[in-house]
């Protein structure tokens, strides 16, 4: 028997162990993770989920997928609340197994909320604008949305958002490339089409996503500059029905058109299609395009969905272009005025179809596109040159030109290993173009003496030029992650990953060219012929150390990319043999310092080959005031490329504020070098060769503003861009250097109200170039823009607008007028829910348009001006068909 002495000791023994045990597992921190999805198996963003452990009470709020996670669990049971606007509240209890310190949750699928008030509307603090690593949120209601409002109408009001009269919808000058809805792909992913198609009133949330591509969403590793793509987040309920409209119209100058769509949509199951017609009359004559396409995707298995679709279009084009082209070199300046008249008839025929498989631990995506192109043109152009060279030309061509390409897509990818932190990756891709190129160029040149400016010579050439450039590329690669952290570690993620990508292009390109005579025969022509092949192997080994938290995600490495470029032609002893090895860093950052502010760095290099029209030795005549002849001796090109962005809203006022900082510069960049070479009239003519160069840089930034008020009725926005520029030119075989300076600033003040949406606002830009040629003018415009566009609804079926802009141009070569374009329109809606509406539309009322554009290519400024007419009064009805989660409108 023990005695008391010992009894004693005994239990405080027992007694210690209980306490220190119970605190060690105390200190023993756990996690959960878990997702939330509705009825469709479609994640909830931003659901909020509290865990209640003990005396503890743990929130947070589901990302973009609807997961979520805790960490720092102290007990071994807990409750689960999860709620969702427009969802029934969810609770549930929870344990730990023995030893058990990170457990994941069945998914919670929340339902419906299907018993509402009709009249009373509960509704709390709204954070307009929430930020993520990747992605910028936007609240809907946080903003105003009018019955029969489109998404497109909705986008206008966001900050930073750009969305131009044709739909093309832009972010920090960056256009967005892609739509989705509720994170999957939808239908074509046109962003254009499908935002004046889905209603406003649809949308619970709006995303803006720095998107690397399908296969990074899968790895976690992101590379390259990113695209932006737009993800539209419905409300509970609204993610399938079906869409569409018929519309038709009338107007002045020729100008009809008739278009319709339907679009049947349940989750993942998708069919489509489309029609249009348009037709319209300008000075130069009539375009027309006809087109019609379909698409479909739909789920064969559980786990596997279909996708395709197919795209015909034809067009008829009539067009007619004034430029003014000034040309810098030793001697001075070369001046060319020209006018060009062209039409154009052509058709095309597109398909795409794939198959993927999107799990979180499996990835799978096939895919096919290919197309076919059929063109011809005919061209009359005369061109008059002063300055160095006086010379004209008058050229009369035409051309067919058939495009067919065939390209293939295969990736699959794993995860695996314990808790399946383990990745590898397998792509392929391959490719087929061709193109065949056919011309009749009759020209006819007339040289003048240089002193009297008498014409000496009238030369006529009729020449038939074929060309036929074949195309293959293939790549295959090779993705492997090894995580470093512990499988349990759910705080942060840290992994090694290791990719190797070989790609080959091939090339056989052919140019022949005969030479017709007075008589009618036929001449080959062997010093302007030449069959090229070429093959250029590039390889791309990637080291890279990724690491992920909560706030904060970067990855760091290096690139290794070696290439060899090979190239003969036909009948000629010189050949290219060329192998050149870039190394450069890898840098990608994203640090997010709450739910309003983060800042984002991205750095990229690639390697690049020099085109088959810049190694070619064979002239190209097809422009006599500019003979072209390629460099067999050209290295491949480097580029670097660096993005720092930095944005910050306010999360209950909606203010924003976006600045970009973005710089490039490229090794071994191929530039034009331009030289005059005296002719047989003691003249001279002008040839275009190609040399390798460094100095090549740009560097820029820009910056959005915008500042909403009383409650974001009202928003004041100012947002700009300035860049310069070092651009690297050859002139007779010196070294020249074109200087760029751009500046952009504008300011804009909108209204949004229930009847009345107006904006206004001036935009002053200015571009400068300088070159470092002795004999070089400046040569800068500046723009001022003002514009007003309005829109009032006095009561529920009518809708009118005005819309006014006035230009001011300086700088111009060409004669450029002072616009001012001043439009309007009345809309009246009817029949049952207001499906129907007509439209009558006048534009350019006083007939002032025009279009005007300036391009400055190596030594060369080109100011060009269209003819088009502008002014047109027109009528239209439309017809819109929809039924979204059970809300019709037909």
């Amino acid at each position: 028997m023990l005695n008391s002495k010992t009894t004693v000791i005994v239990l405080l023994a027992v007694l210690m162990n209980i306490v220190f045990g119970t605190l060690l597992i105390a200190q023993t921190k756990k996690t959960v993770s878990g997702v939330v999805k509705d009825s469709t198996d479609v994640g909830i963003p931003s659901a909020h989920v509290r865990l209640v452990s003990g005396k503890d009470t743990l929130n947070t709020s589901a990302d973009n997928d609807g997961r979520f996670s805790f960490s720092g669990i102290s007990f071994n049971t807990f409750n689960i609340q999860v709620r969702g606007i427009g969802y029934k509240a969810h609770s549930s209890s929870h344990a730990f197994g023995d030893q058990q310190v990170e457990l994941q949750l069945a998914p919670v699928i929340l339902k419906s909320e299907t018993t509402m008030l009709n009249e009373v509307v509960i509704q709390g603090k709204i954070t307009p604008i929430r930020v993520m690593k990747d992605t910028i949120e936007y609240n809907a209601g946080a903003y105003v949305v009018r019955e029969n409002d489109r998404v497109e109408d909705l986008l206008k009001q966001l900050p930073g958002m750009e969305v131009d009269q044709d739909g093309k919808v832009t972010t920090m000058g960056k256009e967005m490339t892609k739509i989705r809805v509720n994170g999957k792909d939808f239908f074509t992913g046109n962003v254009t089409e499908f935002i004046k198609q889905l209603p406003a009133d649809m949308v619970s949330h709006l995303q803006v996503i720095d998107d690397y591509g399908d296969e990074a969403n899968f790895t976690g590793i992101k590379v390259g500059e990113p695209a932006k793509i737009l993800n539209l987040v419905t409300k509970p309920g609204r993610n399938r029905g079906k869409f569409g409209n018929v519309s038709g119209g009338a107007g002045t100058n020729r100008r009809y058109g008739l278009n319709a769509a339907l679009n049947l949509w349940n989750g993942d199951q998708q069919i489509g299609a489309n029609s249009n017609l348009n037709n319209t009359n300008n000075s130069a004559g009539v375009n027309q395009s006809i087109g019609a396409g379909a698409s479909l995707r739909r789920p064969i298995s559980k786990n596997l969905t279909l996708n395709g679709g197919y795209n015909y279009n034809q067009n008829t084009s009539e067009n007619e272009m004034n430029s003014y082209v000034e040309t810098l070199n030793e001697l001075g300046t070369i001046y060319s005025d020209n006018h060009n008249r062209s039409n154009q008839k052509g058709g095309n025929n597109s398909f795409n179809l794939g198959l993927n498989s999107r799990l979180r631990d499996d990835f799978l995506n096939l895919s096919v596109n290919g197309s076919l192109s059929n063109n011809s043109f005919t061209n009359n152009s005369s061109s008059r040159q002063t300055g160095v060279i006086r010379q004209d030309l008058i050229t009369e061509s035409g051309n067919s030109n058939r495009n067919p390409n065939i390209s293939t897509n295969v990736s699959w990818g794993k995860k695996f290993g314990k808790k399946k932190k383990r990745m590898l990756m397998m792509n392929f891709s391959g490719g087929l173009n061709k193109t065949i190129n056919e011309e009749d160029i009759l020209t006819r040149t007339g040289y003048y003496d240089k002193v009297t400016n008498e014409l000496v010579k009238d030369s006529l050439l009729n020449r038939l030029v074929d060309t036929r450039n074949g195309n293959n590329n293939f790549s295959v690669g090779i993705n492997f992650s090894e995580p470093l952290t512990k499988a349990t570690d759910t705080v942060k993620r840290t992994s090694i990953d290791l990719s190797y990508m070989t790609s080959v292009t091939s090339t056989n390109n052919s140019l022949q060219t005969n030479v017709i005579n007075e008589g009618g025969e036929k001449s080959y022509v062997d010093s302007l012929s030449n069959t090229y092949t070429s093959l250029f192997i590039n390889h791309n080994l990637n080291l890279n150390y990724r690491y992920s938290a909560k706030k904060l995600e970067y990855g760091i490495g290096m690139s290794f990319q070696p290439s060899t470029l090979t190239g003969s032609y036909e009948g000629r002893a010189d050949k290219i043999s060329q192998t050149t090895t870039n190394m450069s860093p890898m840098a990608n950052a994203r640090f997010v310092f709450n739910k309003s502010q983060s800042i984002n760095l991205n750095y990229s290099g690639s390697s690049n080959a020099p085109s088959f029209e810049q190694l070619q030795p064979v002239p190209d005549t097809r422009n006599l005031q500019n003979v072209i002849i390629g460099n067999p001796d050209l290295k491949t090109s480097f580029a670097h490329s660096v993005n720092i962005g930095y944005r910050v809203f306010g999360s209950t006022t909606g203010r924003a504020l976006q600045i970009g900082l973005n710089g490039n510069t490229t090794q071994n960049q191929v530039v034009s070098n331009v030289r005059l070479i005296p002719d047989t009239l003691n003249g001279f003519k002008q040839e275009t060769r190609y040399e390798n160069a460094n100095g090549n840089y740009r560097v820029g930034s820009n910056y959005s503003l915008s500042l909403p008020f009383a409650k974001r009725k009202y928003t004041l926005s100012v947002n700009g861009n300035i860049s310069y520029a070092n651009n690297v030119l050859f002139t007779d075989n010196a070294k020249n250097f074109n200087t760029a300076l751009n500046f952009n600033q504008s300011l804009r003040a909108s209204m949004n109200t229930q009847k009345v949406s107006m904006e206004t606002g001036v935009t002053y830009s200015y571009n400068g170039n300088e070159y470092s040629l002795a004999t070089s003018n400046t040569r800068n415009i500046e723009n001022w823009s003002f514009m007003m566009q309005s829109r009032v609804r006095p009561v529920k079926f009518l809708s009118m607008n005005v819309n006014a802009s006035k230009t001011i141009n300086n700088g111009y070569a060409l004669n450029a007028s002072n616009p001012l374009l001043v439009g309007a329109s009345v809309e009246t809606l009817f029949l049952k829910n207001q499906i129907a509406s007509l439209t009558l539309q006048v534009n350019d009322l006083l007939n002032q348009g025009n279009t005007f554009n300036r391009v400055v290519t190596n030594n060369s400024i080109i100011d060009s001006r269209s003819n088009q007419v502008t002014r047109f009064l027109s009528m239209n009805f439309s017809m819109r068909l929809q039924n979204f989660g059970g809300k019709k409108k037909s």
